[in-house]
């Protein structure tokens, strides 16, 4: 079931969905008023929804019933549209599709589990944020640690509490050196004295903020530091291994991160939904092509869990994908006596045969009846081994010669020469 664009796109035509789309399913054309997704391309793995700045993007089956009709108008579109041609920048190299775009998961929908942060407890937590101001005059090294131990910037930020001791210090700074330059004289606020110590306090306080902030005037600086006051050094020397000692009494760290997220499969038991990498196995999108000295190393990961779907709850589906029919494919092998070509392309096709899947393969996008993987080799090979291990396609392809005489140990079994 694809995802439809709505009424809120209209006029507005943000291009933000069409950046993350991986698999450049969401066009337009001039004229139009809005962009469309094509259903048949289209392999719900959410990318555009959370990119959409004006909330345009629902599930078919969630869309509000003021919108149905874009489901309609998003169908129609796509029945004389034709999609451009693009240039293939990368179609020499391996792991590369026609469309230019890596093969592969982007590492940018890879759900990765959230790893609970950690804060500090409820009194030093409280008397922390209350002393930001002062905390803010000690070292960089002990605001980043304490920053680090709050885990929240209301907490604790070494940005702030800097800033805000640099503010105090406009007027902490005037304040002292008009003391110490009238020594306790009956001296007036305005005498000449008096006025030329205020200055130089301003002054002072102004250079030491500049100086505390200058890594964020830096663009080449990866992590700003904010430094410390100078009265706040030698305070820093005593609190900072003190922070340190005193973490596991200051700080409550989480005994284990979360080992599922939302939209995740927890492999270990009960499969809770689909997970996005997942989808992009269903359409053999993880994959990895590995140089070696003499050969090519590629793998292909398969489907492992059923999508959670009307389709998998009305045909009694189960929690676990079968195996997929595969053939592996080598063009272009290398002949004696023959000019050999400048390289060759290894095909690889699947097909998921099993008849309890027969209604829903093919009928919605969250079941393909299978994909295919093209990469191009350099090389003249004879021929190429595969195995098939855990989900998990593993083919060795020889950069020229058979593969027998890599001397791969162990030997897998030898897979027919096709093509």
């Amino acid at each position: 079931m694809a995802y439809v664009i709505c009424e809120p796109c209209v006029d507005v035509m943000d291009t933000a969905c069409v950046d993350v789309c991986p698999v450049d399913c969401i066009h337009t054309t001039d004229g139009e008023t809005q962009l469309y997704i094509n259903p048949d391309e289209c392999i719900d793995c959410a990318a555009c929804e959370p990119a959409c700045p004006v909330d345009a993007i629902s599930m078919e089956s969630d869309v509000p019933a003021e919108w149905q009709p874009f489901i309609e108008v998003n169908r129609k579109f796509f029945e004389t549209f034709v999609k451009p041609e693009k240039t293939d920048t990368a179609s020499g190299e391996a792991g590369t599709t026609g469309g230019g775009k890596e093969q592969g998961i982007p590492e940018e929908f890879a759900q990765i589990p959230e790893v609970p942060d950690s804060r500090l407890r409820a009194p030093f937590g409280l008397l922390t944020m209350l002393m930001q101001p002062i905390l803010g005059a000690f070292s960089a090294k002990f605001k980043a640690r304490l920053e680090e131990m709050a885990g929240n910037s209301t907490v604790f930020s070494a940005a702030i509490s800097t800033g805000i001791n640099s503010l105090i210090n406009i007027t902490l700074y005037p304040l002292v050196l008009f003391l110490i330059g009238v020594r306790g004289e009956n001296a007036g606020i305005f005498s000449s004295e008096g006025n030329l110590m205020i200055f130089l306090g301003i002054i002072i306080a102004i250079a030491e903020g500049i100086y505390r902030f200058k890594d964020e005037f830096n663009s080449t600086a990866d992590q700003p530091r904010y430094g410390a006051a100078f009265y706040g050094w030698i305070p820093s020397l005593v609190a900072t291994p003190m922070l340190i000692g005193l973490r596991s009494a200051l700080v409550v760290t989480p005994t284990e991160g979360r080992m599922t997220v939302p939209g995740s499969v927890d492999t270990g038991g009960a499969v809770y939904s689909d997970d996005v990498r997942e989808r992009y196995r269903r359409y053999g999108m993880v994959n990895r092509v590995t140089e070696m000295a003499n050969h090519y190393e590629v793998e292909i990961e398969f489907p492992r869990w059923v999508p959670n779907s009307v389709g998998k709850e009305e045909n009694n589906l189960p929690d676990l994908m079968p195996d997929y029919n595969y053939e592996v494919n080598l063009s272009s092998p290398y002949v004696p006596g023959e000019t050999p070509a400048p390289g060759s392309v290894l095909t690889v096709q699947t097909q998921l045969d099993d008849p309890r899947f027969a209604s829903v393969l093919g009928r919605t996008s969250s079941f393909p009846n299978g994909f295919t993987n093209i990469l191009p080799i350099s090389g003249q090979p004879e021929d190429f081994h595969a195995t098939y291990r855990n989900k998990v396609l593993t083919i060795i392809v020889s950069k020229s010669g058979s593969c027998e005489t890599l001397g791969l140990e162990p030997t897998v079994h030898y897979a027919k020469l096709k093509g």
